[in-house]
């Protein structure tokens, strides 16, 4: 993630968004304030400051916002509150070096410092829209003219739910639990690869598991597993006493992308088993994400063979059931 930084455009007095700012960055310019002389170009400020020359009172002033010349790199984001009308905020991304416009070039002579930038967000944001987290709410709240966005989690928040900008928070969490659900789900399946790697997957994880789910498993090992680390059993009030639903599971640690020919490994090894396990369905169980070509291998086992059917539970989904049937302190 590059790095961020809020720069602010609002009269110092009434606190009112300054006209035009949008409408340069909008023409590709991101403008800062305190540059309404020749003289607070802050390349010269800078070059004041290296040689230890005395800056007099309109360079000092304009020496607070010499970060907006010294700082952002290329693809570096620039956060803009207030801006084009209070309560609402513009997103744009560094795409040049730093200059200084001619007077008449400025707004009413001043905002002359500039950087070349692409607007990302080409509808402003309401500070209080559903994909804006409260820590992100407050960071462009914060006093002084320019400053950097150290955490830029709740920023990359926002960068990829623009699309569904639009809608204004209400009083209940259901937003902000939804945000907190789907980054642990993204960040749970490599935390449990690391506390159950290899077999302690199977020999561990699983059979506590689906015992919290209400199954009976039996882990199986070495040789006598035929193609099934774990066999869970189903009953149910509505099926006859005698009768038992059988699930051979294959699980596996994983790391990052499952490929088709890995995912068809463990595929092949259940089926194997198959009948020496007296499966009636099957489950492939793991840590990693499957790659698209993995996904469509199984749904054309499935499809050619309905009597040996097997389901996927990848690490998104292994996530789902942890957050669901563990909570903490659990043993």
């Amino acid at each position: 993630m590059p790095r961020a930084y809020v720069v602010k455009t609002t009269d110092k007095d009434s606190g009112e968004p300054i006209p035009g700012v949008f409408e340069e960055l909008q023409a590709s310019r991101a403008r800062i304030g305190w540059s309404y002389r020749d003289n607070l170009d802050l390349r010269l400020i800078q070059d004041k400051i290296q040689q230890g020359s005395p800056l007099n009172k309109g360079e000092q002033d304009a020496k607070r916002c010499l970060g907006f010349f010294t700082r952002p790199a290329l693809d570096d984001y620039l956060l803009y509150p207030h801006q084009p009308n209070r309560g609402l905020f513009c997103v744009v991304q560094v795409k040049g070096e730093y200059d200084y416009s001619a007077a008449e070039d400025g707004l009413d002579g001043d905002f002359r410092s500039f950087r070349p930038c692409s607007l990302i967000t080409a509808e402003p944001v309401d500070m209080y829209d559903e994909i804006v987290p409260s820590q992100l709410r407050h960071r462009l709240g914060r006093p002084g003219r320019f400053s950097e966005v150290y955490d830029t989690g709740p920023l990359s928040i926002v960068l990829k739910a623009l699309p569904e900008a639009g809608r204004i928070q209400d009083d209940s969490n259901k937003v902000r639990l939804q945000r907190i659900h789907n980054e642990l789900r993204e960040k749970l399946p490599d935390v449990l690869r690391r506390e159950f790697s290899r077999a302690d997957l199977s020999r561990k994880l699983c059979p506590d598991l689906f015992e919290r789910m209400g199954y009976s498993s039996v882990v199986q090992e070495g040789r006598a597993e035929a193609g099934s680390d774990i066999v869970v059993s189903l009953g149910s009030p509505l099926l006859p006493d005698s009768v038992e639903i059988r699930i051979g599971v294959q699980a596996f640690a994983y790391e990052g992308i499952i490929e088709e020919s890995n995912l068809q490994e463990k595929l092949d090894q259940l089926l194997q088993g198959w009948d020496a396990n007296s499966l009636n369905y099957g489950a492939l169980l793991t840590t990693g994400l499957c790659s698209k070509e993995a996904e469509e291998a199984l749904g054309r086992h499935n499809r050619n063979e309905p009597d040996r059917l097997v389901c996927l539970i990848n690490g998104r989904d292994l996530a789902d059931l942890f957050l669901q049937y563990f909570t903490p302190g659990d043993g």
